[in-house]
């Protein structure tokens, strides 16, 4: 997305962003909280209205002295959709979402050892994306985007996937390029768990929280190979001041426990093998073991929130029981300290769901304002791209 050298152009994605994140909002209110000139504003929303790009729905109340009702706005639904796919060492999960974030379509497709030795991940991931195009169009909508979400580490800048075990990707490979071979839709990609960070911020209808953090834990097979063991596999994605945090080249999040031993196949300290079962005697330590190394980052960092996810809902309230216990154990002060620990909102889906979010999120990105030309300019804004789809739209 390129640098802005208008600021007309800025305005309409600070409108279209605001829409977004609202999902239901006034012309009054987006002058307001913009500090823009409401005949800008409305001159602004006749033009999105007119591309398709945003619609009213329905009136408000009157204001305590009567008046005439506002109406609000949202963002159309119907103009284009876009795309996640989660790949790891069980299944790909495909979602599909309207530009509001509905739902429109969802499935699982197991990998096994032959068919992953067969497609490889480049194979699997061309097949998720052929799906969703193919569904988008059942719906008559254009494919915005395709998000990607995979376990391992990735380099955003590089457009590279650095290394990802569960997948047997040991070398970098540039997702990015790869997909430029058999698909002209733009393709996003990050950390399994970072995506997720999408999901819980899509579907709250909470006030915005600005620190979070997302355990993604996951019992599954170590690779898609035969006889491969299972293990309980921790990732974590943070929120900071309202953004997701990558770190130094985009490896935030990798976990292993502070207690972690050397020789250990799991990422903790406990036992001496492989995870044989959530119901093990093995299994209950490794939660504790995790909810004090979070405790840690929750009472470190002040964060607000933690959510827990990627696992059966029984283990995943065990792990909020331990975490809050230890947030509260850890603290040194005698006033309480208050972080909302939880589980996650999706399950199953997660992954795939934050993966086609954080394309919205790129869609509607408000981008810097620039005074000079740069080489950026030639490329198109997110407003751009969204207006070029809607005059193809299907009516």
């Amino acid at each position: 997305m390129r640098v802005l050298n208008s600021l007309s152009d800025l305005n309409i994605m600070r409108i279209l962003r605001l829409i977004w994140t609202s999902k239901r909002i006034s012309r009054v209110e987006i002058a307001s909280v913009l500090k823009m000139d409401k005949s800008t504003v409305t001159k602004i929303i006749s033009a999105l209205t007119e591309l398709h790009l945003v619609k009213e729905t329905e009136s408000g109340e009157s204001g305590p002295q009567g008046g005439r009702k506002p109406v609000f706005l949202e963002i159309d639904g119907n103009t284009a959709a876009t795309g996640g796919i989660e790949i790891n060492s069980e299944r790909m999960y495909c979602t599909l979402l309207d530009l509001q974030g509905n739902t429109l379509f969802e499935k699982n497709i197991e990998i096994t050892p032959a068919s992953y030795s067969e497609k490889g991940f480049i194979g699997f991931f061309k097949e998720g994306a052929e799906l969703l195009k193919g569904e988008a169009e059942k719906f008559n909508l254009q494919l915005a985007g395709i998000g990607l979400g995979i376990p391992g580490m990735v380099n955003l800048k590089t457009g590279q996937i650095v290394q990802s075990i569960p997948l047997m990707i040991m070398e970098p490979v540039n997702i990015v390029r790869e997909a430029a071979a058999f698909t002209d839709i733009p393709v996003f990609f990050d950390n399994d768990a970072r995506c997720c960070c999408y999901t819980e911020h899509m579907i709250s209808d909470a006030p915005v929280i600005k620190n979070t953090l997302y355990i993604m834990a996951e019992y599954r097979k170590v690779q898609p190979v035969e006889n491969s063991p299972r293990n309980l596999s921790i990732g974590l994605g943070l929120v900071i001041n309202g953004k997701i945090f990558h770190g130094s080249n985009s490896a935030a999040g990798e976990f292993r426990s502070i207690l972690w031993k050397s020789g250990s196949p799991t990422q903790f300290s406990t036992g001496t093998d492989f995870l044989t079962s959530l119901e093990s005697e093995e299994a209950a330590p490794m939660f504790k073991e995790l909810s004090q190394n979070i405790a840690l980052l929750v009472n470190t960092l002040a964060l607000d929130a933690v959510y827990v996810g990627g696992i059966e809902k029984k283990y995943a309230d065990e792990i909020v029981k331990y975490i809050r216990e230890e947030i509260v154990y850890l603290w040194p002060y005698e006033w309480n300290k208050t972080a909302l620990v939880t589980t996650a909102t999706i399950s199953d889906s997660a992954v795939s769901f934050g993966a086609a979010s954080m394309v919205l999120d790129k869609l509607f990105s408000v981008p810097e304002l620039s005074a000079e030309k740069t080489d950026s300019d030639k490329e198109e804004s997110g407003f751009d791209y969204l207006a070029r789809l809607s005059k193809k739209r299907i009516f």
